[in-house]
């Protein structure tokens, strides 16, 4: 047997590491064995070193890399038009994981989000304010002209009209009249009655704090009712525009409830145009991203102002600030420049997995430092292990931002010579191990080398198979589609002629390839199945029913005995293929006039799957490797039957993992029969 090259080398690296190093290894443990406490402790010590400034440039680098992100961010935010309906492309701006909002400040003035800096105050409460002798009149009347005629109202409806006693009770039954007139889909009463409401934003109040959006988004709702896309679009811009205009912006959770469903649903409108939709797109992410950010600011202005006037003592230009309940962090020259200041509100739980993640990753190869990463006063544990017993090496801050403490431990000395002992015994261990390897190594060695020299064999064989079996097909493709492309066909029966050829080319490089693809299927084993109950037979009788054609082509007799409902567990798409597989095999290797007969029958609590033929049978010293990857018998240029070499291995594949057993029956000259036992479903 010829010697590779790389074979040559891989002897001579398993003399060369096995054999000389367990001659180092005998001769050097016994002088070591008692330096071997000292030498542990000292680079337990130096671990510990290089474990603390690991932690510490990690952190380091991930707060450097958000508040580059911040930057970005924020240079983005201050290029923007002041204007929130000029607003540019909403995609381009990139959240910052682990930042919840940004403020931006130049020359101490806030420029963004500029809503919050021009008018807002908190929600006010008209749940116990009473409406003024004047308003109630002027609501009387308002009420009485817009009332619906009874006969265009339900009989509750009229009933409601007529049971006001008071004042109070038109007002807070005009909306129930609002509701009626919705729902028999009186429109154009029930925007009378909103504009009523509309108009009167105080008599609102008296009802509910939070009625104007409701009735704004009741009055939205009916114009698209009624496919007034464009009035509903322009009205939507009109209470945009009293909302940033008012002197004070009151229930901000409504507001915003309103305005992303008004252009959530605008966007969905299929006559809008594609310059409007990218317009009402840009308009809708600006416009929730200022809301959000501008109620963080007005729940944390105390925090937000102190930050704001706190010199900057940093040189890097961060100051970093917590209350009870949030954590700013200032960033100022020289990290930006002139008199921009940008203030970002943590997310505290974002911000702690992104920097649990990277101290995470960069602790794995460390764990034989006893360490602990706590949060807060409460010492809440993030990473490592809090021990008990051992004396602290060392306590550094590892994070101002959520408080994270850094603790390291020391190592008895007891416990470094209990690793110690360990280590000799394992040196001795792989001492003992390396001269049983050089025992058995040049057995298994040669074992390997000759099992590497087959498959080696088997791919060139199906490397060169593969390689004809592709060529071939897309050749006359290529052929017969540059033909007809050229024009150089013109009768209508040669380009049907050609493109059936093609087709049929086609169809062979596509089984070609599903055949490759099922078996990469099936090296990923039961993982990739889909397992449930199907009856054998229909699937068996659908692959003939595909492939039938091919055989009565050829001049070949088909015999089926199928009988029905006999259920197996399995994956429908590998047991399709295995019965693919065999079928083909039978019908490639049976020459005309043939037989060949399939059937499918209950022996006991088996289902008994069977393709017999009578084709050219396979010799007896093939038969014992036909099931192996990439075989096929004889030789690639002489053969004249066209596969892969996989069919068989596939089958194969698929009853192992089906838990079947596979059987061959053949003979040269007289054919085969393969046989494939599963256990029959309950």
């Amino acid at each position: 047997m010829r010697i590779s090259r790389s074979n040559l080398l891989f002897l001579s690296f398993f003399a060369g590491g096995i054999v000389l190093p367990t001659a180092i290894l005998s001769f050097l443990s016994v002088r070591n064995i008692q330096n071997e406490a000292f030498l542990a402790q000292k680079n337990f010590s130096e671990s510990v070193a290089t474990f603390r400034e690991e932690c510490e440039s990690t952190i380091s680098k991930e707060q450097s890399k958000i508040f580059q992100e911040v930057k970005s961010a924020s240079l983005y935010l201050y290029e923007q038009p002041h204007s929130l309906l000029d607003f540019g492309n909403a995609t381009q701006f990139k959240t910052v994981n682990g930042i919840e909002a940004m403020f931006l400040y130049n020359n101490g003035t806030l420029i963004y989000p500029d809503i919050s800096s021009k008018h807002f105050s908190k929600t006010s409460d008209y749940s116990n304010s009473i409406a003024s002798p004047f308003e109630k009149m002027l609501f009387r009347e308002e009420v009485n002209t817009a009332m619906p005629q009874p006969a265009n109202l339900t009989r509750s409806a009229r009933q409601l009209r007529f049971s006001f006693d008071s004042i109070d009770d038109q007002i807070q039954n005009i909306l129930g009249l609002v509701r009626i007139a919705y729902k028999t889909k009186d429109y154009d009463e029930a925007l009378r009655l909103l504009n009523i409401l509309e108009e009167h934003p105080h008599q609102q109040g008296y009802l509910h704090s939070d009625l104007t959006r409701s009735v704004n988004l009741l009055h939205f709702e009916i114009l698209v009712a009624q496919k007034k896309h464009k009035e509903a679009e322009d009205y939507t811009i009109a209470v945009l525009n009293q909302f940033l205009q008012s002197e004070n912006i009151e229930n901000l959770p409504s507001a915003k409830f309103f305005f992303e469903t008004a252009f959530t649903q605008i966007l969905s409108f299929e006559n809008l145009s594609q310059e409007k939709r990218e317009a009402f797109w840009n308009l809708r992410e600006n416009f929730n991203r200022q809301l959000g950010y501008m109620d963080i600011f007005f729940s944390n202005k105390d925090i937000v102002q102190a930050l704001l006037n706190k010199e900057t003592t940093s040189k890097s230009g961060i100051d970093i600030m917590s209350d009870n309940k949030s954590t700013f962090i200032k960033m100022s020259y020289p990290i930006l420049s002139g008199d921009q200041v940008v203030l970002a509100k943590v997310n505290i739980d974002e911000y702690r997995e992104r920097m649990r993640s990277k101290l995470k990753t960069s602790a794995q190869g460390w764990k034989n430092i006893p360490y602990s990463i706590t949060e807060g006063s409460d010492k809440t544990l993030i990473l490592g292990h809090v021990s008990d017993s051992s004396a602290v090496m060392a306590q550094i801050i590892l994070d101002k931002v959520i408080s994270w403490n850094l603790t390291l431990y020391e190592k008895g000395l007891s416990e470094i010579k209990k690793e110690t002992r360990k280590r000799m015994f394992l040196m001795y261990g792989l001492l003992s191990f390396s001269l049983i390897t050089v025992l058995l190594g040049s057995i298994v060695m040669f074992r390997f080398l000759t099992q590497e020299h087959k498959l080696l064999a088997m791919k060139a064989n199906f490397l060169s198979s593969i390689s004809h079996e592709l060529k071939t097909p897309l050749t006359s493709i290529k052929m017969f589609a540059e033909m007809m492309a050229r024009g150089r066909v013109q009768k209508v029966e040669k380009v049907q002629e050609y493109s059936g050829l093609i087709g049929k080319e086609a169809t062979r490089l596509e089984n070609l390839i599903g055949a490759i693809l099922n078996y990469t299927r099936m090296e990923h084993g039961k993982g990739g199945f889909h397992w449930e109950k199907l009856d054998f037979s229909a699937c068996v009788q659908k692959v003939f029913d595909n492939v039938e054609d091919i055989g009565v082509e050829k001049g070949l007799l088909f015999h089926t005995k199928l009988e029905p409902n006999l259920f197996v567990i399995g994956d429908y798409t590998a047991l399709y293929s295995l019965v693919q597989n065999l079928i083909e095999n039978a019908i490639k290797y049976t020459n005309a006039p043939g037989d060949i007969t399939i059937t499918v029958a209950p022996d006991e609590d088996r289902v008994v799957f069977s393709v017999a033929d009578t084709g050219i049978g396979i010799p007896s010293s093939e038969q014992k490797n036909i099931f192996n990857d990439f075989y096929r018998v004889g030789d690639e240029m002489t053969r004249s039957t066209k596969g892969s070499g996989l069919g068989l291995a596939i089958v194969k594949r698929v009853a192992e993992t089906h838990k079947a057993t596979i059987s061959l029956t053949s003979k040269p000259g007289k054919g085969s029969t393969f046989t494939v036992r599963f256990k029959k479903a309950e």
